[in-house]
Formats: structure tokens, sequence, C-alpha cells
């Protein structure tokens, strides 16, 4: 995504795929704290539940570059 940003030729085109990068980290982190709550702790003994949406925000951005990005 970042590559996107920095290939854009226009200002708006950079602020488009911005927001599109902030709106997919956004959803992204909703539904890891989803998914990790109500499953994973479940059936992985070794993991604890995701109180705060910080904790959901950060594990996001950690699965983000370890994507690449």
């Amino acid at each position: 995504m970042i590559k996107e940003v920095s290939k854009s030729n226009t200002k708006s085109d950079a602020l488009v795929e911005f927001l599109i990068f902030v709106l997919a980290i956004l959803i992204s982190t909703f539904l890891l704290r989803y998914v990790w709550n109500r499953s994973l702790v479940k059936h992985i003994t070794v993991l604890r539940p995701i109180e705060t949406m910080l904790d959901a925000f950060v594990l996001a951005i950690s699965l983000a570059v370890v994507r690449g990005i």
C-alpha cells in the first residue's frame, strides 16, 4: 500500500491511497479483535484475549508489516 502512495501522480490520489490504507488497518483491527477473542483464544490455550483496541491495532499493524503492507 505504501508503494501506491509513493507512485501517486497527484496529491488527491495520494490522499485517497492513504485513506484506503487507514481504512484497511481499522477494519482489520476490528476483525482481528473479534476473531482473536471468539475463536483463537478458545482453541489455543496459550493465547490470552485482547482487552483493548490499542492492542488489536498494534497487532493489525504488525501483521500488515509482516505481510509486506
